[in-house]
This record gives structure tokens, C-alpha cells and sequence, in this order.
């Protein structure tokens, strides 16, 4: 979550305010309208750069992360002015409020100066800058890694950096494009043709592919990306046919693209994974702009089918596909990708079984709140007590760690299936409240999120269920297990967490902030009146 203040104070002024105050409350200091840091480093892979200069390993970290040459010299054109020749030990003329190659400044250098401590490394470290910046594109900046990635020449990517990430002052703007564009025609001949290897985990462990018709597509490029890896595949194959000619080495992932040739046939399904016992399953969902299937009734009835199996993962190539080039992805027949489709294809499996077995390294070494039995039945306030660490324990929650309580929550509620890598942790606001209300009085909760916009919504359409109480800016009205939410609206202004009582004071149970798991925290009224308005919500039944 992040907070938005009125446009009343200056940009400084609001920073000033927000780091005063959330220090006062114990809250991690970021940025008004940005994103939140990683909460840990488990969700950002490490990387060994290669290179000769600081430039040369720019380029190859960016084009092993799929973009291509263009689109590479384009950021980099970019970045060059930024840095003042890729420096990562700058400090920003004048003022000295921006650092590094892409001039961090304000919460977001407080983002990155976290980082830094946490990996052990100093700020100025090129490695650490990298891996914060593809962090920024995955998650608050994912607008800018979007509008990049659809870019087709050297002027678009530096055009698209520039407005949508490093957003100067208009009447630099055309200055800025100029000099990106002239710098990064000098990249482009320079290493063009260059770089595209990646170095994480991903690539190096082996995996069974097991599909139909795309992933026949690109089986090519599987065995390539990921070494010692095998693929059985074959056009039209059903789920019982692939089961039928499973090869006689499977290694302990699996990923699996079936279902659409069967309309998804769960019977079949049951007998595949049976027969992938032990193994862990990533299963890709569909995808297309044409043909006789039903994808979005497949791809609900793979949701369901995994939310049933601890050991499955649904990989969400649908949402990719749509926010990274959707239609354009695929060839005339509107069923197979195309060559760019095939290799945004396999960029996507490369990334998320990476996101997935950092998350799953993180999970397996932190240490849990209880003994790992199954969740019972409880009130809403019990859940989220039950759900949230105690606030002596909330440097855990801010490192991303899982108990095995919100474990147990996150697979009851399917959330562990979701795409997002920080969702299958809990580690959101919308995720955390879905997590207590649907393992307690309403199974219904968790299929209206993510997003605090859409939970507030439910809640507002079924008033037999939930009851507005009246807010006058205090607790007063307020009972535990009450549900407060505020910038309804949605987005990185938004948030929204449960009233709960420890030892006669008032506290609230959250998820989210800076990217935490569960954790018990100071009564925030004040903050949440920052966001919007607020709403209590109450459980009626």
C-alpha cells in the first residue's frame, strides 16, 4: 500500500510529513504514490553480471530479461543521461536527492537503501541496482516495462522510458528523447546481436514440459532455455492422451500445458497428476483470440481443479499475454503464437517458476507461529489474530516470511494459485482480509479479490451479508472483527485490514504494507483518512 496525500503539500513538504509520521507508527518510510520495496530478497532473483564495463553489463541483464536490442539501447539511452554515463555511485547535481543509474530519489531511494542492507552491500553496488530497478518494472513500474516491451525501435523505447518512468518536467521531455534516441543508436551499434543469456535458477533446472500443440511450438526453445530439461508433447494431444505417453524420465517440476483440447477433462486430470505423484506441478492456462474451445470456462476449471492439489501452481499466461501484447502475440489463426508469442512464451515460464522457487526457498526457511495444524473454526477476530504475526515478531512479516497457519489460510483459499508471486504469500492487503473472512463466515470473500476496490464492492452489493457502520474517526462504533477500508478506489491509494483488540488496545491485522505478510499493528486511523474515505464494514450473516 502506498499513501497519497491532497495535492495541498509540495512534494517535499508530503515527504517530510510521511516519514515523520510512519516512523512514529513504526512503519516502513516509502514514497507518496510508488510502490512498496520488496519486503524481502526472496522475490528477486540473484544475478551474475557479465561484462567488460558497466554499460556492457547493463545490456546483458536487460536482454536476459527478454527485451530485444532496440528496446534495450532505447532504456539505455535513457538511463545514460540519468547517470551521467551509467554511474551507479551518483548522487543527483545540486540537491543530491536522486542516486544511482536511475536517479532514485525520495521513498524510492529509501527502497532501494533497504535493499541494499539487506543483501549486505553497499547502495552503489551495480548488481543491487539492477535487481531493484527489474523489481521497480515488475511491480510499481510494470507500466513502463509494459510500454517499452511494445515498443519496435530505438526512438519507441527510449520514448516510452522516458515518459513512463522517469517522467521529467515537459520542457525536458523532448530533450531528454533526443539524447536517449542519439545514445541509443551508439548502444545498438556497439552490442547489438549481443547478450540474451540469463543466469538464474531457472534456466539450470530441469523440467518435463508436457503439452499439445504449443508447447510443440516451442519445444525448441525449452530445451534450449532450460538445460537437461525434456518435453513430451504432441499436436492435439488430450490430457488422457499425454498421460498415455508420459516419457520414462520425469524430474521432480513439471510443467504442463493441457486442457484445451478436451475442454479441460478433470477425470483425465486426476489421473495425470496421479501419476506425477510426489512431483511439483506448474500448470499454464489458456490464451487465444479464436477457436471452438471455451477458454475462460477452462481456465476456471483449472483454478478449481489446482485450488484441490497443494502441489500445483497455475501459471497465468492469459494475464501475461494480455498486458504484454495480447492478439499481436499470435499467429492468424488466433490459437498458436507466433515467433514473438513463442518467445514471450517461454520468457514467461522462465520467470515465473524462477518468482516461484525464490518464494518457495522463503517459505521453507522462515520460521512459524505454529505447529501446522489444519485451521479450525473461529470468529473473524480470532482468524486474523490467528493469521497475523504479533507485533514483536513483525520484523518476520516485513521479510516476507509465511507461517504455516497463513500457509494452511493461502491454500483453503486458492490464493496460493494466484499469478502474482507476493498474492500466493499473502502478502497484500485484499489477500490477508480474503485469507480471515473465507476460511471463517464467508467462503464467498476470496473470489472477489485481489484488489480493494472489488471486496468493498461485494460488500456493498450484499447487504445481507455485510453492514456499514457509520464511521466518526475513532473506534468507538467499531467492533473487533470489523473490516475498515479506505481509497476505495483502488490501486496503490487503497487499503484495507480487520479491528482487532490485544490486551484491551486497539490494533489492526494487515497484510501489505511494504509488501508484508500478516502482522499486528498501531490503530492507523489517520492514515487511512489520508487515503479517502472510510468505510467499517461488519458481518451480519
Amino acid at each position: 500500500m502506498s499513501v497519497i496525500f491532497t495535492s495541498a503539500l509540495s512534494n517535499i513538504a508530503r515527504a517530510e510529513f510521511n516519514e515523520r509520521f510512519y516512523k512514529l507508527n513504526d512503519i516502513i518510510y516509502y514514497d507518496a504514490g510508488e510502490d512498496c520495496a520488496p519486503a524481502s530478497s526472496s522475490g528477486i532473483a540473484n544475478i551474475n553480471l557479465e561484462g567488460n564495463d558497466n554499460a556492457e553489463k547493463i545490456w546483458n541483464f536487460l536482454k536476459s530479461k527478454g527485451f530485444t536490442d532496440e528496446q534495450v539501447a532505447g532504456i539505455m539511452g535513457s538511463l545514460w543521461g540519468e547517470s551521467n554515463h551509467f554511474n551507479p555511485d551518483l548522487n543527483e547535481e545540486g540537491n543530491g536527492i536522486g542516486y544511482g543509474i536511475a536517479q532514485w530519489s525520495f521513498g524510492r531511494r529509501a527502497n532501494l537503501e533497504n535493499y541494499a542492507k539487506e543483501q549486505g552491500k553497499p547502495i552503489s553496488d551495480l548488481g543491487v541496482q539492477l535487481n531493484f530497478l527489474w523489481y521497480e518494472l515488475e511491480t510499481s513500474q510494470s507500466a513502463a516495462k509494459n510500454a517499452v516491451a511494445s515498443s519496435n525501435s530505438v526512438l519507441e523505447a527510449t520514448t516510452a522510458w522516458t515518459l513512463q518512468f522517469e517522467r521529467p518536467r515537459e520542457d525536458l521531455r523532448a530533450g531528454r528523447i533526443k539524447e536517449g534516441e542519439e545514445v541509443g543508436n551508439k548502444m545498438l551499434s556497439q552490442f547489438g546481436g549481443k547478450g540474451g543469456n540469463t543466469s538464474t535458477s531457472s534456466s539450470n533446472s530441469k523440467i518435463t514440459f508436457i503439452g499439445d500443440s504449443i508447447t510443440v511450438g516451442v519445444q525448441d526453445k525449452l530445451s534450449s532455455t532450460f538445460s537437461g530439461s525434456n518435453v513430451s508433447a504432441t499436436v492435439g494431444d488430450s490430457i488422457a492422451a499425454a498421460t498415455e505417453k508420459l516419457p520414462s524420465e520425469i524430474h521432480d517440476t513439471v510443467v504442463v500445458n493441457l486442457g484445451t483440447n478436451d475442454n479441460f477433462d478433470e477425470n483425465a486430470a486426476e489421473k495425470l497428476v496421479g501419476k506425477l505423484n510426489g512431483k511439483k506441478i506448474f500448470w499454464v492456462n489458456n490464451f487465444s483470440k479464436g477457436g471452438n474451445a471455451d477458454y475462460e470456462v477452462i481456465n476456471k476449471k483449472l483454478s478449481s481443479f489446482a485450488g484441490k492439489h497443494s502441489n500445483i501452481t497455475v501459471l497465468d499466461w492469459k494475464g501475461y499475454a494480455e498486458k504484454n501484447g495480447g492478439r499481436n502475440l499470435y499467429s492468424e489463426d488466433g490459437i498458436h503464437p507466433n515467433s514473438k508469442g513463442q518467445e514471450a512464451y517461454v520468457k514467461f515460464i522462465q520467470d515465473s517458476i524462477a518468482n516461484s522457487i525464490s518464494s518457495s526457498n522463503s517459505s521453507g526457511n522462515c520460521s512459524s507461529s505454529s505447529s501446522g495444524n489444519k485451521l479450525g473454526n473461529a470468529t473473524i477476530s480470532e482468524r486474523a489474530l490467528e493469521l497475523a504475526r504479533p507485533e514483536s515478531d513483525k520484523a518476520a512479516a516485513y521479510a516476507g516470511e509465511v507461517t504455516d497457519k497463513q500457509m494452511e489460510a493461502l491454500r483453503a483459499t486458492g490464493l496460493i494459485n494466484y499469478s502474482e508471486p507476493y498474492v500466493q504469500k499473502g502478502m497484500s492487503c485484499d489477500a490477508f482480509v480474503s485469507m480471515v473472512m473465507s476460511t471463517t463466515v464467508d467462503p464467498e470473500y476470496v473470489k472477489h479479490c485481489c484488489g480493494v476496490a472489488n471486496l468493498v464492492q461485494y460488500m456493498r452489493n450484499n447487504p445481507d451479508k455485510y453492514e456499514k457502520i457509520p464511521y466518526n474517526g475513532s473506534t468507538s462504533n467499531m467492533k473487533p472483527g470489523d473490516i475498515i477500508s479506505s481509497g476505495t478506489g483502488g490501486g496503490a491509494g487503497a487499503h484495507i485490514e480487520i479491528y482487532v483488540q490485544v490486551n484491551g488496545e486497539d490494533k489492526v491485522a494487515n497484510g501489505g504494507w511494504s509488501r508484508t505478510t500478516g502482522v499486528i499493528e498501531p490503530m492507523n486511523l489517520q492514515i487511512m483518512e489520508s487515503l479517502g474515505e472510510v468505510e467499517v464494514w461488519r458481518w451480519k450473516g
